[in-house]
Order: C-alpha cells, then sequence, then structure tokens
C-alpha cells in the first residue's frame, strides 16, 4: 500500500500501509477504501444550503400513522446509536452502499454493516461469497421484519464485546449500553411485526419468515441460551405444518419453484433448524423439546456441514440424537418398567457404530468433494471431538440403564486434548461449546476443570455469545455441588439434569 487508506483518514487515525485491507481496518471490522466511496444522499445537494432539502409532492397526503412511527422510531434509535458510535470518535464507513438501505439512519446502517462484517462469519463454520447469513442481507431488503431481526442481532453483539467473561456483570461504558436499548428495541420490533405476520400468513414470505426466527434463536444464544430458543423452534415447526397445509398436496412444483438459489437457502435454514434441535435436546427437559429430523442427504449435500455453524458431520448428529432419544425414553419411564435388554443392545450398538466412525476419511472425503479452504488434519479433530463428546453421551444414558460402561477418564482427557490442539485455529474452535460443556460435565479433577474454564474463556472472546458464561456458570455450579458432597455427578436416570432448558452451541 503506497499511501494511507481513505477509511484512516477519515477516522483521524494513522494507517500502517502494511498491506490491504491495512490491519487497523481489519480489526475495526471495517471496508478498507482506498479512495472516499460513492455515497447516497437525500436531498437536492450534497452540501451547501439546499442539503438536504427535499421538494414536496403536491398531490401527496399526509404522513400515515405508521410512517409517522417509522420516522420517530428511526430518531429514536438515531440518537442512542449516534452515542454510541461518537463516544470513542468512531466515524464508520459504510460498506454497503446498496440505494435500497439509503433511507436506513446512520445507526441502522452501522448495524447492516456490522452483521456483514461481524455476524456473518461468527456463526458459519468457513466465511466465504456464498455465505448464506450474508445472503440474507437480499430478503431483508425487501423484509422490514427480517431487517429489524438483523439489527437487533448485530446491537446485541456490539454490546456485548463490551463484556468480559470473569466480570459479565459489571456495569459498561455508555455507548455499550445504548448498543444494548438498541437490540431491545428491535427485538421487540421484530416480535411484534412478526407476531402480525403469523396472524395472516403468505407464502410469498415464507423465506424470510423462517430466517427471521432463525435469527432470533441465534439473537437468543447472543442474550443468554436459556429457553426462549426452544419457544421460536416449536413455531418454526408450527409455521412448516402451516405452510404446507396452505400449499396443498396437488401444488406443483413448477408452480411453485424458487429457484436453485432458494432452494439452497430452505435447505440451509432447515439444517440449522435440525442442529439446534438436536443438539438443544440434548440438555433440556424430554417434554419441552421440538424436533426437526435431519435429511439423509449423505454426501449430496455435505457442502452444508460446513456451511453450518459447528462443522460436525451428520452420521454424528444422528447418534446424538438417538442417545438423547434414549435419554427421554429414561426420564419417561419408571426404572422397573423400562424393557432393558432391548434398550441396552440399542444403545451399545449405535456406541459401536460412534466409536467405528472414521473422522479421518470423513475430511479427506470432503476435501476432494468441495471447493472449501479446508484444513483436512483440524476438520478431522472438529469432527473427532463432536465424536469424543457423543462417546461420553452415550456412554452415560448407557449408564442410566443400570448397564455396564467403562470408564470414562480416558475419553475426557483425550476430549480436552482435542480441544486444546484445535486452540490455534479460531475459526473452527469457535464451534466447541457443546464438546466443550460435554467435557466439564465429566472432568473429575481441578486441573482438567481449569483447562475447561480457559477454552469457555477463549470461546467467549472469539464469539462473545453471552451462552458461553451461562454454561460456566453452570459447570461451576455443579464443581461445587460435587465438591460439597464428594460423590460422583449425574448418576442414575436424571443423567445431566439442569434446571432450564439451554442451548449450549
Amino acid at each position: 500500500m503506497n499511501r494511507a487508506c481513505w477509511t484512516c483518514r477519515s477516522r483521524t487515525i494513522q494507517c500502517d500501509q502494511s498491506r490491504s485491507p491495512c490491519a487497523k481496518c481489519e480489526k475495526a471490522a471495517l471496508e478498507c477504501f482506498d479512495k472516499r466511496p460513492l455515497r447516497w444522499v437525500k436531498g437536492v445537494a450534497i452540501r451547501g444550503k439546499m442539503r438536504g432539502h427535499l421538494y414536496e409532492d403536491p398531490d401527496s397526503n399526509k404522513m400515515s400513522k405508521s410512517q409517522m412511527q417509522r420516522v420517530k422510531r428511526q430518531k429514536w434509535v438515531s440518537t442512542s446509536a449516534t452515542k454510541c458510535l461518537t463516544a470513542e470518535n468512531e466515524m464508520p464507513v459504510f460498506a454497503l452502499q446498496d440505494p435500497r438501505i439509503s433511507n436506513l439512519d446512520r445507526a441502522s446502517r452501522y448495524y447492516m454493516d456490522y452483521y456483514s462484517n461481524r455476524i456473518c462469519k461468527l456463526f458459519i463454520l468457513y466465511d466465504s461469497e456464498r455465505n448464506p447469513f450474508r445472503h440474507l442481507l437480499s430478503y431483508a431488503l425487501e423484509d422490514s421484519t427480517l431487517q429489524q431481526c438483523i439489527l437487533a442481532l448485530a446491537a446485541r453483539h456490539f454490546a456485548n464485546t463490551g463484556k468480559s467473561f470473569d466480570q459479565a456483570n459489571l456495569a459498561v461504558s455508555l455507548r455499550f449500553a445504548h448498543a444494548k436499548m438498541d437490540a431491545i428495541h428491535f427485538k421487540r420490533q421484530t416480535i411484534g411485526a412478526l407476531s402480525r405476520q403469523l396472524t395472516h400468513p403468505e407464502l410469498g414470505k415464507k423465506d424470510p419468515t423462517m430466517a427471521t426466527i432463525l435469527l432470533l434463536i441465534f439473537l437468543d444464544l447472543l442474550e443468554s441460551g436459556i429457553d426462549g430458543w426452544d419457544y421460536h423452534l416449536q413455531g418454526a415447526k408450527s409455521l412448516v405444518t402451516l405452510y404446507q397445509s396452505l400449499t396443498g398436496p396437488c401444488a406443483s412444483s413448477e408452480s411453485e419453484d424458487p429457484g436453485d438459489t432458494a432452494h439452497e437457502m430452505r435447505r440451509f435454514i432447515d439444517r440449522q433448524f435440525s442442529l439446534i434441535a438436536t443438539l438443544g435436546a440434548t440438555l433440556s427437559s424430554p417434554k419441552s423439546r421440538s424436533e426437526f429430523f435431519i435429511s439423509g442427504d449423505g454426501n449430496k449435500h455435505q457442502e452444508s456441514i460446513v456451511r453450518s455453524f459447528l462443522g460436525c458431520p451428520e452420521f454424528i448428529l444422528k447418534a446424538i440424537h438417538f442417545f438423547s432419544n434414549q435419554r427421554g425414553l429414561i426420564s419417561g419411564s419408571r426404572i422397573h418398567e423400562i424393557v432393558y435388554d432391548a434398550d441396552v443392545r440399542d444403545t451399545v450398538a449405535m456406541l459401536q457404530l460412534t466409536e467405528n466412525f472414521n473422522c479421518v476419511e470423513w475430511a479427506s472425503d470432503f476435501r476432494r468433494s468441495s471447493s472449501s479452504p479446508v484444513n483436512v488434519q483440524n476438520l478431522s479433530t472438529l469432527s473427532l471431538a463432536y465424536k469424543t463428546a457423543a462417546l461420553l453421551y452415550g456412554r452415560r444414558v448407557l449408564g442410566a440403564f443400570k448397564a455396564t460402561v467403562p470408564d470414562n477418564e480416558d475419553l475426557v482427557m483425550q476430549l480436552l486434548v482435542l480441544i486444546d490442539e484445535l486452540k490455534s485455529d479460531m475459526t473452527l474452535f469457535k464451534c466447541l461449546l457443546w464438546p466443550t460443556f460435554i467435557a466439564g460435565l465429566e472432568c473429575q479433577t481441578e486441573a482438567q476443570q481449569n483447562l475447561v474454564l480457559q477454552s469457555m474463556r477463549m470461546l467467549w472472546d472469539l464469539t462473545n455469545c453471552l451462552n458461553i458464561i451461562s454454561a460456566s456458570k453452570i459447570l461451576r455450579g455443579r464443581w461445587k455441588e460435587k465438591r460439597s458432597t464428594g460423590s460422583p455427578m449425574h448418576d442414575g436416570p436424571d443423567l445431566y439434569r439442569i434446571d432450564r432448558d439451554w442451548l449450549l452451541i
């Protein structure tokens, strides 16, 4: 880079000119422009007395009530977020220059940029031009409800960056407090608009509506990861049933074909719901959980593995789903009524199949069938971490059947080593909350517990999702209970019993 970038010059800071994008723009999650970007402005002039001046249509009516509410809302959010953005002299350069967002206030445009630069790569295994979360922006430009949800997600994540892992409840600076207020406001607007849409559902809005519900679940991860995600999941399941009834069995596929891109987006959204339902059920009450069945596409849509936010092989997810169902069977039956032999045989068989799953072969096959920039060894380590956590979970289920199970000490140490190995790959490490939490539930020594907390702290630094802090609090409470009682935890049919329904992914 021969000269300082325009972005750094506009922020009145010294550009390091090391590369393009420069290090300071990359750290601030801003677009690094060499020259001043094209700006879309309101009014007949960009400067002078006529700046911002608009000529009204003499035939136009007065603003409707909804328009007045929109202007009032934009002023409230703009005032709040302007304080947030100027608290430290931040003057962001907007990367999104689509004319369709030129009518948004400065705060909303900042959050849209923040979503594109920070959020989209957070909830995906490998970021790329085909990132489905970034493609949702095109839906949001046409659907105000989805747009409000995106703004809420971005504002909440920005607010979370002001917290620390060990002192999450301490007061934060005004800029983060204002961002939290914005997130609450946008979320309220989203839920209100979504409720009105669901009162009169339209087939044409199915995709944006399902995407909105999915993002509300991710918003719950940022807020706490407790309870709310399951209500959204139940709502999504009911909505799928409703849309199917509206479509009817005789609808022709030709008349409803939305195109390859829309089909791909639907598969992506459905898969995320399946992942959430599967792993959410492992730590929830069997009576409260909703199910989205994972389709058995095999290698046909293996790209969706990397385009998910976990990178867990489909077979391992199905094994976890099976063990979770067995756990529900135990919880729903009295011990003496359980058909031990059949259930024990089935659980042992699934454990053996899981043990035989070849993670290296799976990662290698993926490398051959995908154009994504994949490190086979690291992807294999990630899948092995999920496999090991699934084995620990399955053994705990088998133990609840009063069957003899091997000691888990070696398996726990293996999982902790795998987690530690992935610390050098932040892209994959951010996907490890569920395996790390399972390791934390099983670890028996203080040294192991410290390793788990170190991993939790690193996960927080990478993602700023409050469900990570929630997970660490649960583990600390269980370890404290174990020290006070001096007895092993999780024995009996109430294995992994947690007082609420947590989504720890």
